[in-house]
């Protein structure tokens, strides 16, 4: 993620050099890809989870949330950095009206995913802790309610540092401490998750029949399991971009260079993985994703087929 107190400043005051036309071209079939690939995945988690009544659980609502994150990067931040790239690679423009809407909006996506994590990662603990209290309506009720508390306040941020001109280092405050709380919780929450687990696997140790909780007890462990995996590849696709720009406190590579562009590309290409990690680790949602590949093909087949000849 850019460094937001200068961020802003560099891209209305550089002098704007023309992207290689190599690697131009390569970024904007990468980012197209990524796009129409994180567009049409999105989209079948959540048809998946409007389609197939297993899906509907408190669990799959922050998947389905992440999904709808990812869909803000892949349907508005990615035609934002193609449009910047065709123009930085053809027509020499630095595009700087569409570098500040992408900023923005790219900002945005960030934080209401990695917090979208961090309430994914306490619904995990309770879930795995406490597996009788999880279900219970005050619980899903709590969840639900600090995923809506945390995208209003990541709105009201995102607005009123639009206002603080004068103090843009404000703003660099704001994403590197929605950042840094967001992954303090999810360390902290998968910590205790392990012990948890481990805990509850030496107790089955000791009971000489197969407890009637334990099939629950698996799914649980293999949805924050999936979730853990979700987190991990986020974590390598945008620090990158978070270190680089925000931490070091000076710049590692060249600002709105062809290596720039390709930190940003990783950082982008989070948002087309999710919906194959729920694939590959959950049956439900494979199913749902074949189940809804069937009806579009079925539909497909039984297209009238328009004559204008006659025989």
């Amino acid at each position: 993620m850019n460094n937001t107190s200068i961020a802003l400043t560099e891209i209305s005051t550089r002098v704007c050099t023309k992207l290689p036309v190599a690697h131009g071209a390569a970024l904007i079939t990468t980012n197209t890809a990524v796009s129409l690939l994180g567009t049409l995945g999105n989209l079948l988690v959540c048809m998946a989870f409007a389609t197939n009544p297993n899906l509907r659980r408190s669990s799959n609502y922050l998947l389905v949330t992440l999904a709808i994150a990812d869909l803000m990067a892949t349907m508005v931040c990615e035609p934002l950095f193609l449009a910047i790239l065709v123009r930085r690679t053809f027509s020499h423009s630095c595009a700087r009206n569409l570098e500040i809407a992408y900023f923005y909006v790219c900002n945005f996506s960030a934080s209401v995913s990695v917090v979208n994590m961090a309430v994914i990662s306490i619904d995990r603990l309770i879930a795995v802790a406490f597996p009788f209290r999880h279900k219970s309506r005050k619980v899903v009720l709590m969840i639900r309610g600090m995923l809506a508390a945390s995208c209003i306040l990541i709105i009201a941020l995102n607005l009123s540092a639009k206002f603080l001109k004068a103090r843009q280092a404000i703003r660099g405050f704001i994403v590197v401490g929605i950042f840094t709380i967001s992954y303090v919780i999810i360390f902290v929450s998968y910590m205790l998750i392990v012990m948890c687990l481990v805990r509850q696997k030496r107790k089955r140790r000791h009971l000489s029949a197969p407890s009637a909780n334990l099939s629950s007890y698996r799914y649980e462990a293999r949805v924050a399991f999936t979730c853990a995996i979700v987190i991990f590849v986020f974590t390598p696709c945008w620090f990158p971009l978070f270190i680089v720009f925000t931490v070091t406190g000076k710049r590692l590579v060249k600002p709105f260079g062809y290596v720039h562009y390709w930190i940003r590309t990783v950082a982008l290409s989070n948002s087309a993985m999710n919906f194959v990690i729920y694939g590959s680790r959950m049956p439900n949602f494979r199913d749902s994703y074949i189940a809804i590949f069937r009806r579009i093909a079925k539909s497909l087949r039984t297209l009238p087929c328009r004559s204008d000849g006659v025989d």
